[in-house]
């Protein structure tokens, strides 16, 4: 199973990492911890991004 880590992450969504950690209780970004450190995996991260889309969109 593939895994981002916050660096990974915000490259992928173009924003910096502090973004991530300050936001990703927020936004509902879904993680999960390794240790102290936030993890991601990618298929969630596209589904949050497609769910959000349609809700922006409606």
């Amino acid at each position: 199973m593939t895994v981002w880590d916050v660096k990974e992450l915000a490259r992928y969504l173009r924003k910096p990492p502090s973004w991530i950690y300050d936001n990703h209780s927020k936004e509902g970004i879904p993680s999960f911890r390794v240790g102290q450190q936030l993890r991601f995996a990618p298929h969630e991260i596209d589904a949050w991004l497609l769910e959000r889309r349609i809700q922006h969109s409606s």
